[in-house]
C-alpha cells in the first residue's frame, strides 16, 4: 500500500477555496448556498468537513471567495 502523504497548510486551503469558488460559480454566484459539507465534498483530494472547519469560518470563507470573484 502507498504510504500517505499529509498536505501543506496553504494546500489545504487552496483546496477548500477552490470548492469554494465552484460551488459559488454552479449556484449562479450565490454564496449563502452552499455549507462545510458541501465544501468537504466537492475537495479534491477528498476533505472532511471537520477540516473545512479547521481551516476556516464560514464567513472567513464566504469572504474569501469574494475577495477572488470581486463579489
Amino acid at each position: 500500500m502507498p504510504k500517505r502523504v499529509r498536505m501543506s497548510p496553504e494546500g489545504r486551503r487552496e483546496v477548500i477555496i477552490k470548492a469554494a469558488i465552484a460551488l459559488t460559480r454552479e449556484a449562479d454566484g450565490c454564496i449563502d448556498s452552499w455549507s462545510r459539507q458541501d465544501v468537504a465534498c466537492k475537495c479534491v483530494p477528498q476533505t472532511s468537513q471537520e477540516t473545512v472547519k479547521h481551516y476556516f469560518s464560514m464567513p472567513d470563507l464566504r469572504d474569501t471567495v469574494r475577495a477572488l470573484l470581486d463579489m
